[in-house]
Order: structure tokens, then C-alpha cells, then sequence
């Protein structure tokens, strides 16, 4: 009997839960990420305008 090869898959790697975190200014919000063990993963800043809502 023929046996069907499947496709290779990619191993799925371990949820890890993470923390987002905001710090509210009046001209500028910067968001960071953390794992739930305090490992840094990124950073951004965003515009606090009203502009950034026009954007969607």
C-alpha cells in the first residue's frame, strides 16, 4: 500500500505569555513589550495627536 508523504511543517516553538505596557505623555505615548519574565522585546513611540486616529 502507497504511503502519502505530508508536507513539512514548522515546529511550533512554546507559547510565552508577555506584557504590554503604556506610558501616556502629553506629546508622545511609548509602548514596550516584556516577557513575563522581564526580558525586553521591543519598543515604539507613537504621536499623542489627533492626527495618528485619522490614519485607519
Amino acid at each position: 500500500m502507497p504511503q502519502t508523504t505530508l508536507p513539512p511543517q514548522a515546529e511550533q516553538q512554546p507559547t510565552e505569555d508577555v506584557v504590554l505596557g503604556v506610558n501616556t505623555h502629553k506629546d508622545v505615548h511609548v509602548a514596550a513589550v516584556i516577557t513575563g519574565l522581564g526580558m525586553f522585546l521591543a519598543h515604539h513611540e507613537f504621536p499623542a495627536t489627533a492626527a495618528l486616529l485619522k490614519m485607519t
